[in-house]
């Protein structure tokens, strides 16, 4: 009886931490997609595409921390600068 009563609670827990997990990671993909923005970063939308998947979200977040400075920047537009 007591091994059913911990599954019960494990089957429980786990739905509450898989929302607490994406709870967690959408407002932090939030603030790295506008970090990115502001970095000029090529293709800021991955960073937050990579958060918010659950199974590699915290991954991408500690790249991403890790390695902001680093991160391909966004390619000036020739014909803009041309035109000026």
């Amino acid at each position: 009886m007591a091994s059913r009563n911990r599954r019960g609670a494990m089957s429980e827990l786990v739905p509450f931490l898989l929302i607490g997990a994406v709870a967690i990671q959408i407002p932090i993909g939030i603030v790295m997609y506008f970090d990115a923005k502001r970095l000029d970063l090529k293709d800021p939308e991955v960073y937050w595409l990579g958060v918010v998947i659950p199974a590699a979200g915290f991954v991408v977040i500690l790249y991403y921390f890790a390695e902001r400075r680093n991160l391909p920047k966004k390619e000036e537009d020739t014909s803009k600068n041309a035109r000026q």
